[in-house]
């Protein structure tokens, strides 16, 4: 495969673990969205009923009853944020990543040989190849 391929081949594999990533984000963006406004009403009503049933059945009295619901809202929000964040990577995500990271490794193999064959075929390469058939010429010559 040439230079250029291996490159195309690696931006492609880019593109396609950002599009996979993007995909992953937005859908952890939305949920949390509507997870937040759902839970605001839900807090919103569960406020009224905790703090009821503090007062009437608990009788915690208004600071114990604000305390009580403070503890709750934490909870629920600790919940919500365990939920949200807990997507995975996808299989797809994982397999972008390896073809990205094959196709760079060959990318720079394909350089790597390239700048050798260009240093070799080059000037230093021509006083290279002279100075080692002098020296073969030198040792296999006639004494």
């Amino acid at each position: 495969m040439k230079i250029a391929e291996y490159g195309k081949a690696a931006v492609d594999a880019e593109v396609m673990l950002l599009k996979k990533k993007s995909i992953r984000i937005s859908k952890q963006v939305i949920l949390c969205l509507v997870g937040a406004l759902f839970g605001l009403f839900a807090l919103i009503s569960i406020h009224a009923v905790v703090a009821a049933l503090c007062l009437s059945l608990l009788h915690t009295g208004f600071l114990g009853t604000s305390l009580i619901v403070f503890a709750f809202d934490l909870v629920c929000m600790l919940l919500l944020f365990l939920c949200a964040f807990r997507q995975r990577i996808g299989e797809a995500e994982i397999e972008a990543k390896i073809v990205r990271n094959h196709n760079l490794k060959e990318l720079r193999n394909s350089l790597a040989i390239t700048a050798l064959i260009g240093a070799l075929s080059g000037p230093l390469g021509g006083y290279l190849r002279g100075f080692i058939w002098q020296f073969i010429k030198k040792i296999f010559g006639k004494s």
